[in-house]
């Protein structure tokens, strides 16, 4: 009985148990960080040097400070708050730029063609070349670190992937009928693009962008734990694994709790857009 239950429930809801804990999980996570700065109004760069390396309370049960405190005094469980909201917001943000930029070059690419389609793929392709790490050591040199450009950083290595993908749909729906009708009608390249392309290709587009959201949560915390990025006060996850580090021995928590949470972070989105691809990707509906 049990087992049919389960069954029905998932009929009914249409979403897996385990999909349901994730989204709530990560819903609950990116809320309060997102809140933190409403729920925990604090200023990032004072100090406490009293409280400094406090062990967390789950080590130390007279201990105050949940997740304890880092080298300045600093609560480690508010940083962690601050920090995940600044990951997060940066790497959707750089997420939405990208999607931008290479949807609109990949809509060019297909429906202009020629000349066009040329430079487009040409540039598409000179951008996959190049690593994403040394755009971002390349940025950072010319602009500085900050959220400002980890987010150009994220547009400039993501566009690609979402051009391409736009392009070779549009290759095979530009034949269509009904696109061939709308054009014979006097429909202009514009207007068939914003009608029946992007309706047609925002499926695939919404999987894109959400398989390649947790490749740029670690891209941002890669360059702020290399000191290219967030620069304090601010932090994010990346930067409290850095500071973290050279207190492994003693005081493991400071880097190894942070880290918990970008991985359980990026576990999250990675499974909940392999939820979505199936959910959404034609391909795979049909195959099943």
């Amino acid at each position: 009985m049990s087992t049919k239950k389960k069954k029905e429930i998932k009929i009914r809801s249409g979403i897996p148990p385990s999909i349901l804990f994730l989204i709530i999980t990560f819903v609950l996570i990116v809320g309060i960080s997102l809140l933190a700065p409403v729920l925990f109004p604090v200023d990032l760069g004072a100090t406490n040097l009293r409280a400094r390396l406090m062990a967390p309370s789950f080590v130390d049960p007279s201990s105050p400070y949940l997740f304890g405190t880092d080298s300045v005094g600093r609560d480690l469980s508010v940083r962690i708050l601050y920090a995940t909201r600044m990951t997060v917001k940066i790497a959707f943000t750089g997420m939405v730029f990208a999607l931008v930029i290479g949807t609109v070059l990949g809509i060019l690419a297909g429906m202009c063609g020629g000349k066009v389609d040329l430079f487009v793929t040409f540039l598409s392709d000179a951008r996959q070349s190049i690593p994403n790490t040394f755009i971002g050591i390349f940025c950072a040199c010319f602009f500085g670190g900050g959220e400002g450009m980890i987010i150009l950083v994220i547009a400039l290595t993501g566009w690609s992937a979402y051009t391409k993908l736009m392009r070779s749909q549009i290759l095979q729906l530009k034949e269509a009928k009904y696109i061939e009708c709308s054009r014979a009608m006097g429909a202009s390249g514009l207007r068939i693009a914003l009608e029946h392309i992007l309706p047609n290709m925002a499926s695939l587009l919404i999987v894109r962008a959400t398989m390649s959201l947790s490749s740029y949560i670690l891209l941002e915390s890669s360059l702020s734990y290399l000191g290219l990025g967030i620069q304090p006060p601010q932090t994010s996850l990346g930067v409290l694994i850095s500071e973290g580090r050279d207190y492994l021995t003693n005081q493991w928590w400071l880097a190894i709790i942070p880290s918990i949470i970008m991985i359980f972070l990026i576990m999250q989105v990675s499974l909940l857009g392999d939820w979505v691809r199936d959910k959404l990707d034609p391909k795979l509906k049909n195959r099943s």
